[in-house]
């Protein structure tokens, strides 16, 4: 059986998931309703504020445009990647209750062939959600050949969030759990734009922080862009390497 066919019928068979999954489809329609808030919303917050002498005022000098590159980088490259893999990693959830990960060990799909597809085919969607809601939005845009690069490091939160899911949660409710402190967890992202450097180098530690790092840094004009982009895409595929090596330990367990 080659990759092909197992990708269909995973495909098929996940696809049944979300659908019959009022949860899942709210998320996988929730990055629509995000880009659509921020892609009207923005501009009006940012006039208002603006009108109201909010943002700026007589002690910060910053208007809320001055902050697109950080809400974009965070939306579009941390939070609609993660919607994704959260969606794939819940959908494994189901699979996990009802023994279907473990079922699949017996059939003749290798395992190496289920856990590329649980890395493939979520950062290939991963990639085009980024893109599309960057796009979509359209504040605080970068070069179009930048945003492709950019888009696909960003998308590797993806098969993370899902292999981490279906690792460390024993079900559904555990999953909501750990959700929620993954989402916590990006704001580390939020807290980095208001760090100077070199301090905010620090918070590379979080190799999604260097995705949004290396926007930041295209949307500048700064031509080391690619070197934070680099380092965070290596640094995403040892932790991805690692959380396969979990995933597979708990699998056999």
């Amino acid at each position: 059986m080659n990759m092909k066919v197992v990708a269909r019928k995973f495909i098929k068979k996940d696809l049944s998931l979300i659908l019959r999954d009022s949860f899942l489809l709210f998320m996988t329609f929730f990055v629509v309703i995000i880009s659509v808030i921020f892609r009207f919303g923005l501009p009006y917050l940012n006039n208002y504020l603006c009108a109201k002498n909010i943002l700026p005022c007589a002690t910060i000098t910053k208007s809320l445009s001055d902050f697109y590159p950080l809400l974009i980088s965070f939306i579009a490259c941390f939070e609609g990647a993660l919607i994704i893999g959260t969606v794939f990693g819940f959908a494994l959830l189901d699979e996990k209750d009802d023994n279907t990960v473990k079922a699949m060990l017996v059939t003749p799909v290798p395992f190496f062939y289920q856990v590329m597809y649980r890395i493939i085919v979520p950062t290939i969607i991963a990639t085009l959600v980024v893109f599309a809601q960057v796009l979509f939005i359209g504040q605080a845009l970068i070069p179009l050949w930048k945003l492709i690069f950019i888009s696909a490091g960003a998308a590797l939160i993806a098969p993370m969030a899902a292999l981490f899911y279906a690792t460390f949660a024993e079900n559904k409710i555990q999953g909501f759990a750990f959700a929620k402190f993954v989402g916590l967890v990006g704001w580390i992202i939020i807290l980095a734009w208001f760090v100077s450097e070199p301090w905010q180098w620090l918070f590379g530690l979080f190799p999604p922080f260097l995705i949004s790092k290396a926007y930041w840094m295209a949307y500048q004009g700064h031509n080391l862009w690619y070197i934070a982009l680099v380092v965070g895409i290596v640094l995403q595929l040892c932790l991805l390497a690692l959380l396969v090596r979990w995933f597979k330990k708990a699998v056999y367990k």
